[in-house]
């Protein structure tokens, strides 16, 4: 086999792993969306329970930083890195139809988010092996829009399901499980386009364990400075999407009182339909303009999402425009999210350790920003806080855009 033949014979297999898994993966990632009104409506879940959900998330996402800090050292893991984690992370989701408990759930679903963020840098990596720029981007773009299509039909008809049997919720978290899990298949059988050596590495104390990733992670920061003016255009646009969230909830289902169904219209046909028609597009876009210029048109749009959701009280229309706006900003966010590492380290380095930045300053400003954000609506009420979740999106994009001439990414 010539090395051409070798390549296109990568670029299938990945191309073909990616597809199955985003399709098998999709119906427990659907599910997981309605963790919070499940939590709320049939589980009778308090305030503390629903906050400490919210809470928890990025407290995980710290630890699922830990699971991939080694593949810096340990390359040949990739495979196995990536395997633990999905399975590991749809494990609980199992045992729910005998456990019908409010904090086993949140349990469940902290533990999927977990090893969904740990898993992340280990399958970017084999993406940036074994698929050249432009494929990896179409390839990526392509499998996270025919994800979202799946998402649109599944929210409707869970959203329906729910609404006239809502005991059945366990047995569709259990059945999503064991689809993912039968999915992993496809990452055994993966071939990876690099030859690793496998080193002994020296055995670090516990304290070294623990302070490397973010010794590692700030070195970067401070030596790749326009790796580290993304991140802080990032973080404000970031902070603003958290600081919504405990605001969503209160807004739509307090607020505005949608049922299972319009919340599924909302969140996976108006969304779905946004990430769907959008993803090849920011596609396209992220192959000819700089990521600087990208990310500012993906913060503004996120941005706009608050500020139509606060006027769904006018007609209901709006409520499902303000989610297709925000699945057009989700399906360049994700981009950006999950290939910016691949970009930034080119081809010479490894990309783990930038999306391992990804993945801890998404931590950070997920352990401040839900809280400020719960705070905040108890005093000024969830419509405020959305406005303010508004500006920090905007001004993410405007801190991008006065600096994306700087540099040449």
């Amino acid at each position: 086999m010539t090395v051409s033949e070798s390549a296109i014979n990568y670029q299938k297999k990945t191309k073909f792993a990616l597809i199955v898994s985003n399709i098998l993966s999709e119906p427990l990632f659907t599910l997981y969306n309605f963790v919070i009104f499940i939590l709320g409506k049939d589980l009778g879940a308090t305030p503390f329970q629903i906050a400490a959900f919210t809470m928890l998330k990025p407290m995980a996402t710290i630890l699922s930083f830990y699971w991939s800090s080694g593949l810096t050292k340990k390359r040949n893991s990739l495979q196995s890195n990536l395997i633990g984690a999905a399975f590991l992370g749809r494990v609980p989701f199992l045992f729910l139809p005998w456990i019908h408990d409010a904090w086993f759930l949140i349990a469940a679903s902290v533990c999927y988010f977990l090893f969904f963020r740990a898993g992340t840098p280990a399958w970017i990596e084999i993406l940036k092996l074994n698929l050249p720029d432009k494929v990896r981007e179409k390839t990526f773009s392509f499998g996270y829009a025919l994800s979202y299509i799946e998402s649109m039909f599944l929210s409707l008809a869970i959203g329906a399901l729910l609404d006239t049997n809502p005991v059945v919720w366990p047995y569709l978290f259990a059945s999503g499980a064991l689809l993912g899990i039968a999915g992993l298949i496809v990452f055994v059988k993966l071939p990876i386009n690099s030859h690793f050596e496998i080193t002994p590495t020296p055995k670090e104390s516990l304290k070294e364990l623990l302070i490397r990733p973010w010794k590692n992670s700030w070195n970067l920061m401070r030596s790749r400075l326009d790796f580290s003016t993304f991140q802080w255009g990032f973080m404000l646009a970031g902070f603003g999407i958290m600081l919504i969230q405990p605001a969503l909830p209160l807004f739509l289902a307090k607020g505005l009182h949608i049922s299972y169904m319009e919340f599924g219209i909302a969140l996976s046909l108006c969304k779905g339909l946004g990430v769907a028609l959008s993803s090849p597009l920011w596609a396209r876009m992220m192959a000819k303009i700089s990521i600087f210029q990208m990310a500012c048109l993906v913060f503004f749009f996120f941005g706009f999402f608050p500020i139509i959701l606060t006027l769904t009280k006018l007609h209901i229309f709006l409520l499902y425009a303000a989610y297709i706006v925000y699945g057009v900003a989700q399906g360049g966010g994700h981009l950006l999210w999950n290939l910016s590492g691949a970009s930034f380290a080119g081809k010479g380095e490894d990309s783990s350790i930038y999306s391992g930045v990804n993945v801890v300053m998404g931590a950070l400003r997920g352990m401040v920003a839900p809280p400020l954000g719960g705070v905040l609506c108890v005093f000024m009420g969830p419509t405020l806080v959305l406005f303010l979740g508004a500006l920090f999106c905007l001004y993410g994009g405007y801190f991008l855009l006065r600096r994306r001439f700087s540099f040449a990414i």
